[in-house]
């Protein structure tokens, strides 16, 4: 009578050693990769709201020639919001306040954004907040997130009305350097 001998098959412990190592090198090499999704999606946003703000752009330029407020300071009103103008397009005013700043974006944005204030109190307020710098007449858009660092990150949109003797059209700028 003849025996047969079965012989178990699997891994020895180097066996197992080898390949969590070779795991373990692949998930470092794979983990800057996904880190750079939340770069790469935050800067994707931005360009969609440079995007939708150029847009919004047009349609208050349409309106503001239509009520023949195109040159020189206007209002015009969209959504009950009265939006200010200058030369057509929306200006950055010194005598409005940061809500009513926030509240002229939304009407010609639609965007969920709050005012700085309310950004620097309630961080989960809204994904966004604005912020204006009315001596150079700019109009910002930050992620609320990055909050604490406004003054020095690159990650915002922002808009400019420039004041000049001859009127120049209004430049959006999408900054993502530092998402």
């Amino acid at each position: 009578m003849r025996q047969l001998a079965y012989k178990t098959k699997g891994f020895t412990l180097i066996e197992l050693v080898v390949v969590i190592v070779i795991l373990g090198i692949l998930a470092v090499t794979a983990a800057p990769k996904f880190i750079d999704l939340t770069r790469d999606t935050k800067a994707a946003t931005l360009e969609a709201i440079g995007g939708a703000m150029a847009s919004g752009l047009q349609l208050i330029n349409a309106r503001a020639i239509i009520d023949n407020q195109q040159l020189g300071t206007g209002i015009i009103q969209i959504a009950g919001v009265d939006i200010p103008l200058y030369n057509g397009y929306p200006s950055v005013r010194g005598a409005d306040s940061f809500p009513d700043q926030n509240a002229q974006v939304k009407a010609w944005l639609e965007i969920d954004a709050v005012d700085r204030n309310t950004a620097n109190f309630n961080r989960d307020a809204a994904p966004f907040f604005t912020d204006k710098s009315t001596a150079n007449n700019y109009i910002y858009i930050f992620f609320i997130e990055d909050y604490d660092q406004k003054s020095t990150i690159k990650c915002h949109v922002r808009y400019e009305n420039p004041v000049t003797l001859v009127p120049e059209n209004p430049t959006i700028t999408v900054n993502t350097s530092e998402c």
